[in-house]
């Protein structure tokens, strides 16, 4: 936690803005203009589509960097050079240069980490460029980028104190991410989303690729593969694909994340070929969603955190051959009563354990609501450790990235004993 630690007792800058990036990045140079790059934005699988994406660049003999938020373990995990994170050294010696920039410009941590990542994928001459938006469109730092084409995968409520309290205010704000001239790829065709990308799309003359409208695609999700179906864009079809990662969402995300590439590929140099499409899909791999760490019993990781992302993932769950016990564990910012009511819908079992975090949601208020939703059998933990030490039979543990990184770790050091 390196760059982290330097904010600790600090009070991050949240003013919305985008002149404290642009001012330190003018002073070193410019950075981000010397590489080629892609912005994914949306409430949910912006990972999962970097992901897939990265492995398909990567595939095709391109070198990568990619840039992600937020880490589960380790905070090198947030900058990637051909899939791989940087050590430990390597980010000592950025967070030394830039140091004097962040404190000049008052830089928040997310600012912060985007300028070592400018640096970074400058320095090693990637040849692209996977960057992972932080929050919003309007506002997010990542948008000093001149991308080759932005992605907006979905919307959902989330971060609504900064974004909005309805569909349509975050709708709003993440179509921010359409430039002008610049082709934008939406992972559904839902409203609101749609119509406020199809107006701002011909406003600015972007190019507008939708799901399900300009790219099609089937999905078959049947434990424990994941396949990709008659996918057809322009001229390129792909019969049938295993996927990396698991679940219907990942159908999704995986055939934005190939428009993205196909839509880019010309730009970049590179023909693309069906045998690497699929091998790149077929290897994606992103931790902590759906993840399966355990199979026999089976234990499932999912980082879920608000309600769009967990109703899909709690639909995964019942694809699995038995519907698992289900550990929940959550911010208190987060729509958890309402959270902990839709996992009631699929189950009346639950366990539930407090994030080591500053921002949890206390055990005591998360059964007493547990108890009001009626649930029939409510466990409580203490802890990650006292949780992992006493599960019984197939489990998923849901709620929260931070919840999912500390039991990484957990199984880590575990492992190493």
């Amino acid at each position: 936690m390196e760059l982290w630690n330097l904010f600790r007792g600090l009070e991050l800058n949240f003013t919305p803005t985008l002149e404290r990036i642009e001012n330190a990045l003018r002073e070193l140079g410019n950075p981000q203009d010397a590489y080629p790059s892609v912005l994914i934005g949306g409430t949910n699988g912006k990972g999962s589509v970097s992901a897939f994406l990265e492995s398909l660049y990567r595939h095709h003999g391109l070198k990568t960097g990619r840039f992600v938020s937020p880490h589960l373990v380790d905070e090198t995990e947030r900058w990637r050079i051909n899939n791989v994170p940087i050590t430990e050294k390597t980010l000592k010696g950025y967070i030394k240069r830039v140091k004097p920039l962040m404190e000049k410009h008052k830089l928040t941590y997310f600012e912060s980490a985007l300028l070592i990542a400018t640096l970074l994928f400058k320095e090693e001459g990637v040849d692209i460029a996977v960057v992972e938006v932080g929050l919003g469109g309007r506002w997010d730092a990542t948008k000093v980028h001149s991308p080759l084409a932005t992605a907006i995968t979905n919307v959902g409520l989330d971060h609504t104190k900064w974004l909005g309290e309805t569909l349509e205010e975050i709708a709003d704000d993440k179509t921010e991410l359409i430039y002008p001239n610049t082709p934008v790829i939406l992972g559904t065709d839902e409203e609101p989303l749609y119509s406020i990308a199809k107006k701002k799309a011909a406003s600015r003359n972007s190019p507008l690729i939708v799901a399900n409208r300009d790219y099609t695609f089937k999905g078959e999700v049947k434990f424990p593969k994941t396949l990709l179906r008659d996918y057809r864009y322009k001229n390129f079809l792909l019969e049938e694909s295993q996927l990396g990662l698991y679940g219907a969402k990942q159908v999704q995300n995986a055939a934005q994340a190939l428009t993205i590439f196909l839509e880019t590929a010309p730009r970049l140099g590179i023909k693309p070929d069906l045998q690497k499409v699929k091998d790149a899909l077929k290897n994606t791999r992103w931790e902590g969603r759906f993840e399966i760490v355990g199979e026999n019993p089976l234990l499932v990781l999912d980082g879920a955190h608000n309600l769009h992302a967990l109703r899909r993932t709690l639909e995964d769950l019942k694809t699995l051959p038995r519907f698992p016990f289900i550990v929940y564990g959550t911010m208190r910012d987060k729509d958890w009563k309402d959270q902990m009511a839709l996992i009631r819908r699929y189950t009346d079992r639950i366990g539930l354990v407090e994030v080591n975090y500053h921002r949890s949601e206390e055990l005591e208020n998360l059964f007493a609501h547990a108890v009001e939703l009626g649930f029939r059998e409510i466990r409580t933990y203490k802890g990650v450790k006292e949780m992992l030490e006493s599960l019984e039979g197939d489990t998923a543990i849901l709620g929260s990235l931070y919840l999912i990184g500390e039991v990484k770790r957990y199984l880590t050091q575990k492992g190493e004993e």
